[in-house]
């Protein structure tokens, strides 16, 4: 049985929802890292020493298998916010004028359901959404940030916490820095090593991170109604570059250099002259100039510092725990880790991310820790199932009892727990438009016919279309020139084909796949000019 319908706004009736009976109130914590490579969660050389979240992995929920909507921050968030597929195709700074970069004011993202039920909701760190939809939701006590780049010298409550340790604003004595388009020295800058002062090296405690997570701390014991159920949401800016190391990792980087491999796609470049040995889009020659990354010293310190950065936010996520269980919230809350999107740290040559889908910048974590009165409290399970960053809205409103109307893209994450598989109808799609440079380009995840999982990505720039084995541990090796994939290629191709006339979004993408692609798509046929 369905309760009434209750609205977001019930002067307008703006944001209809219901309730039903089952719906439980856990608190929810919800941490969401910034730009994650995918061998710091599945493995990779060296091994992350990241205890925190390795608890949550190994003795809780992992989807190990999950994708974002876009490589870039400001698409991925206002999906897994809103639930659907975001009309933000790029990060703010670097849009066309006519883009939309901010979320509307009548998007209704997930929070405000539970706002509306008597939750507590706070947030703390990014939001790169629009911050006006922040303050209006989770109220004017809210200070986000709306851009990709850390507030170090800016934000005057950092500034004030770093005066109150007796410290001045970051200084690197290490810096790594890329080099510049006509491959000389003096290119980006990428962070580095945080100079010591007052002649003690700079504390952990005093990083962006700790001062992120102080004030998350702050904002639970400061929560007025101790009875109502709490939703927080903290997203970091991290491991994301430019990168900040404290003191106090010497042991940590001592360790990880003796180990650290390059990538062998990057020394196969490296040995060709800096040019890739296999056929591309041009979209990635271009990023390979763009970082810089011509010397193999600045890539070992990029991936050394990346995860060393990784290592301390882990930390940082360790005393976030820990207060909660000091304030005996812990075994009452649904905890939910994520990345916004992933990070290529070296793989051909490149870094951060960029206007193209690749496993390496889409495939992302989802960690989850279930309160201890839910029917998963007690389940430790690893889903290989492909899962999308838009199912953690329904999911999150599932555990609620929250039924809405509203449009998803997504599906509930708890049917993979329940041992049903994710929706057919309802498929794993990427796009992104423009970021260094524009190259639109829609992507989706298939399990294909010889039951194996792909990415298959449609450059509308580029002849070159891409075509990655998604199975666990497979080379990085794009498949779509390989004649062998050739029908694993059009059994993709129509399948996101079919997605492009049957949702109207979609659309304008479907043109240019018939044009490029007529011998090869099923049943394309008729009249491409949309008369009425």
């Amino acid at each position: 049985m369905k309760q009434d319908v209750r609205y977001l706004d019930g002067m307008t009736g703006h944001g209809p929802f219901r309730l039903t009976e089952d719906g439980a109130k856990p608190n929810i914590v919800f941490i969401s890292l910034d730009m994650v490579p995918r061998e710091f969660y599945l493995g990779g050389v060296p091994k992350a020493f990241t205890p925190n979240l390795q608890a949550l992995q190994d003795g809780h929920i992992f989807f190990s298998r999950a994708y974002a909507t876009s490589p870039l921050c400001s698409p991925s968030r206002a999906a897994y916010l809103t639930g659907r597929h975001s009309y933000i195709t790029t990060n703010s700074e670097r849009a066309h004028d006519g883009h939309e970069v901010h979320l509307r004011e009548s998007d209704i993202i997930y929070p405000e359901y539970l706002k509306a039920l008597g939750y507590q909701v706070r947030h703390v760190g990014k939001c790169h959404v629009g911050a006006h939809k922040f303050v209006d939701v989770f109220s004017e006590n809210d200070s986000p940030w709306d851009r990709w780049s850390p507030p170090w010298f800016d934000d005057d409550s950092y500034t004030k916490f770093l005066r109150q340790k007796g410290l001045d604003r970051l200084v690197f004595s290490r810096s790594i820095t890329g080099r510049n388009l006509v491959g000389e020295e003096g290119g980006s800058f990428y962070g580095g090593w945080i100079a010591n002062q007052g002649g003690n090296p700079f504390p952990k405690d005093a990083t962006y991170p700790a001062f992120l997570v102080e004030r998350a701390i702050q904002t639970l014991e400061s929560r007025g109604d101790r009875e109502a159920p709490v939703y927080l949401q903290l997203d970091f800016f991290g491991p994301h570059q430019p990168f900040a190391i404290p003191g106090g990792m010497e042991e940590r980087e001592v360790a990880i250099r003796k180990e650290i491999e390059l990538p062998k796609s990057y020394q196969e470049i490296q040995n060709n002259d800096y040019q890739p040995p296999w056929q591309e889009p041009r979209v990635y020659q271009l990023y390979r100039r763009s970082w810089g990354l011509n010397d193999s010293k600045t890539l070992v310190d990029y991936r050394v510092a990346n995860q060393l950065q990784f290592e301390l936010l882990d930390e940082m996520i360790g005393r976030l725990f820990d207060s909660l269980k000091e304030q005996g919230l812990y075994d009452d809350t649904w905890i939910v880790v994520i990345a916004d999107h992933g990070e290529m740290n070296g793989e051909w040559a490149l870094i951060d991310k960029g206007a193209f889908l690749n496993p390496q910048v889409i495939q992302v974590p989802i960690f989850m820790k279930p309160d201890s009165k839910s029917e998963y409290a007690d389940r430790r399970l690893r889903i290989d199932e492909p899962v999308s960053l838009v199912d953690l809205a329904p999911t999150l409103l599932g555990l609620v009892g929250v039924e809405t109307d509203t449009r998803m893209d997504g599906v509930s994450l708890l049917n993979a727990l329940k041992g049903s598989e994710r929706a057919c109808e309802k498929p794993i799609l990427a796009e992104v438009w423009s970021h260094a440079i524009p190259n639109p380009c829609i992507g989706i995840v298939i399990s294909a016919s010889d039951e194996n999982s792909y990415l298959y990505s449609f450059n509308t720039s580029d002849e070159i279309d891409e075509l990655y084995s998604l199975e666990l541990g497979a080379p990085l090796v794009n498949l779509g020139t390989d004649d062998t994939y050739r029908s694993i290629q059009d059994e993709a191709l129509n399948r996101l084909y079919g997605y492009t006339v049957q949702d109207v979004r979609w659309r304008g993408y479907k043109a240019f796949l018939e044009l490029t692609h007529a011998e090869r798509i099923v049943g394309i046929g008729g009249d491409r000019q949309l008369f009425f």
